[in-house]
């Protein structure tokens, strides 16, 4: 995210000058703006700062440790002109998200976890160490959760976010990983429900145009899917979606696909008024 000067305000009565690492640079900004959305800026403005200076003009300067891009972000949810912030990285979701509790900008806060579901579906084992480094438990559920899609590497190759997580926050995701495999295990020994079954019901669905030739495959498709139910298959989503990722012949496929598949047969077995 680059800085486009919004935050130079010539009638700001204070300047923040944002210091991490070798990055440094100053924000010019209202007092009210932040005492309203922060208490912790509220009780600073209070006191006097005894590391701040004062600009030529009498401005006061207040350093603070925090990284420039993430107070930037913060600063565009704390004042209600700006831009709404597009977050596409990670990182930086993380960094503002310690700003926002470091000041406690709820406004932030929350607006910043929201944006965290995208990141859970994309970088999950990524999302998951962030989750755990920010105490953020919901956020954590999801993220693990849909690291079991994904083969969990070992220790070596984790992200580098996973340096902050402890030893019981990563032994969690293992023994989820465990019970998640039983499972599917558990379903693929007993369901029929394979990727080249699930493909020959769906091509039966639209192998024919003339009248005959649907209700061939429509009675076909009944039987099969009776069949599945006569031997115990449930016919839900969730096992669905185990008996094709535990078949090796779907290894490589989508998550995307897996879910086109699903969602097919699902509304087959409706269609024909069978129990899903």
């Amino acid at each position: 995210m680059s800085s486009d000067g919004t935050f130079n305000w010539p009638d700001g009565d204070v300047i923040l000058r944002a210091t991490h690492g070798e990055e440094s640079r100053d924000f010019r900004v209202h007092r009210l703006f932040l005492s309203f959305s922060s208490p912790v800026f509220k009780d600073m403005f209070r006191l006097p700062q005894p590391s701040s200076t004062t600009t030529s003009d009498g401005v006061e300067v207040v350093g603070v440790t925090d990284p420039p891009r993430a107070l930037e972000l913060i600063l565009r949810f704390v004042y209600p002109s700006a831009a709404s912030p597009v977050i596409d990285d990670l990182t930086i979701l993380s960094e503002a998200l310690l700003v926002a509790d470091k000041y406690d900008i709820e406004v932030a806060r929350s607006r910043l976890r929201s944006s965290f579901k995208g990141f859970a579906e994309t970088e999950p084992l990524r999302a998951y160490a962030v989750a755990c480094r920010l105490g953020l438990e919901d956020e954590m559920k999801i993220a693990s959760s849909k690291t079991t899609s994904i083969h969990l590497p070992g220790l070596a190759q984790l992200p580098d976010e996973f340096k902050l997580v402890s030893a019981t926050e990563y032994h969690r995701l293992v023994l989820l990983h465990s019970r998640y495999r039983k499972e599917v295990e558990a379903i693929a020994m007993r369901s029929p429900l394979t990727r080249p079954r699930l493909i020959n019901v769906i091509d039966l669905l639209f192998s024919g145009e003339d009248v005959a030739a649907r209700a061939r495959a429509r009675e076909a498709t009944r039987r099969q899917f009776a069949n599945c139910i006569g031997e115990g298959v449930p016919l839900n989503r969730k096992s669905l979606t185990l008996a094709l990722r535990a078949d090796n012949g779907v290894a490589n496929v989508s998550d995307n696909d897996i879910e086109f598949y699903v969602s097919s047969i699902l509304s087959q077995a409706s269609d024909l008024d069978l129990t899903v």
